[in-house]
Order: structure tokens, then C-alpha cells, then sequence
């Protein structure tokens, strides 16, 4: 007996085509970032990553500046993305803020989102139309992370005072560890100097 046609794939519609193009481009604008800088980063660069014409690039962004600022947008979207799916898995229990903390680390030095990300808030000093970008999408990633402190508990029955206010300075504090990873790659000493920081907020 012989074997049924295999059937064929739908081809992808122009849309799905599309979106997918709008993809590659932004992951090719977030590994150059990553790998070279900010200031290294050209649309010719993108589009070589990407496989994409510079003609199709404008189609989806016009300018560079509009290419890079929906990177960044989408930096802060998958970040909010994989906290909210990490946290999502306790069932009916809250997670505690030491989980929270956990899960920071771990998003700040695995991958090279908040890399990118110090990459766009340090050119969005001297660029006017990415810095209004920058602190639209970092205000909302900081509300959201507030929001996720003031849902934690130290444990099961005692709420953490000022919970929100100390995610946001951890927040702040692990963006500057990515700063100096930069000159002083070493992990173990952050982490030895984060443990010393958790120790401290987590007995207030």
C-alpha cells in the first residue's frame, strides 16, 4: 500500500510574512546592539543580520531612529513578558520577595536584554527623540515592577513595608552591576555583594 501525499503547508499569508520580517529585524537590531554598541549599530548592519532589503526595512521603519526605538520598546516587553510568565507559575500562593529579587538577577545576566537596554538609556543622554522613548517605556517597566513588589511577601503571613520601593532600588542597583560587568566581569563578586543587599532589605 502506498504512502498518502504528505500535505503540503499553507504558504504564509503576506501579513504572517510580514510580521515575520518586522521579527528578524528587531533581533537583528538587538544582537548588534548587544554585541557593538549602540554607536556601532547601522540599519546596514540590520539588514545584513536579518536578510532583509534596506528597501523592506523602510517599509517596516522609515528612519533608524524609529528601527531603534521599537528595539527598545521591545526589549522592555519581552523583559515585562518573562517576568510576568516566571511569576505566573506559583498557583493561589503570592510569590515572596526574595523570589522576586531571584528572578531579577537572573533576567539582568542571562541574555543580553538589559544589556541592550543600558545600551539605549546611555544614548538617550544626547538624543532627544530616543530619550523620550526611553523614559515612556522605562517608566512603565518600573511601574510594573513596583506593582509586583507591592503583590510580594516576605512570607506567608508578613507583608514587606515599602515592598515596591525596594524592588525599584534593586532595579537600580543590578542595572549598575551590568554597568560594571562591563569592566569588572566578575560574577562571583556581584553575587557575593547581591546576597549582602538581599540580606539587608529582606530583614526590614
Amino acid at each position: 500500500m502506498g504512502k498518502a501525499p504528505a500535505k503540503s503547508r499553507p504558504r504564509p499569508t503576506q501579513a504572517e510574512r510580514s510580521d515575520a520580517m518586522r521579527v528578524r529585524l528587531l533581533e537583528a537590531t538587538l544582537d548588534i546592539i548587544s554585541e557593538e554598541g549602540w554607536a556601532h549599530t547601522s540599519t546596514q548592519k540590520i539588514c545584513a543580520r536579518a536578510g532583509v532589503s534596506r528597501g523592506a526595512q523602510t517599509h517596516h521603519f522609515l528612519t533608524k531612529d524609529s528601527l531603534l526605538i521599537a528595539a527598545v520598546q521591545e526589549m522592555v516587553a519581552r523583559y515585562q513578558g518573562h517576568m510576568d510568565a516566571a511569576l505566573d507559575d506559583d498557583d493561589a500562593m503570592k510569590p515572596r520577595l526574595q523570589d522576586l529579587f531571584d528572578f531579577l538577577w537572573d533576567a539582568c545576566f542571562e541574555g543580553n536584554l538589559l544589556n541592550c537596554w543600558m545600551e539605549a538609556m546611555v544614548a538617550a543622554r544626547t538624543d532627544p527623540p530616543l530619550r523620550r522613548a526611553v523614559q515612556e517605556t522605562d517608566t512603565r517597566s518600573i511601574q510594573a515592577m513596583r506593582a509586583l513588589g507591592e503583590a510580594c511577601i516576605r512570607d506567608h503571613n508578613n507583608a514587606v513595608p515599602s515592598a515596591a520601593d525596594i524592588v525599584e532600588l534593586t532595579v537600580y542597583l543590578l542595572r549598575g552591576m551590568v554597568v560594571q560587568n562591563a569592566v569588572h566581569p566578575d560574577n562571583k563578586h556581584r553575587a557575593r555583594l547581591f546576597e549582602i543587599w538581599k540580606t539587608l532589605v529582606l530583614q526590614v
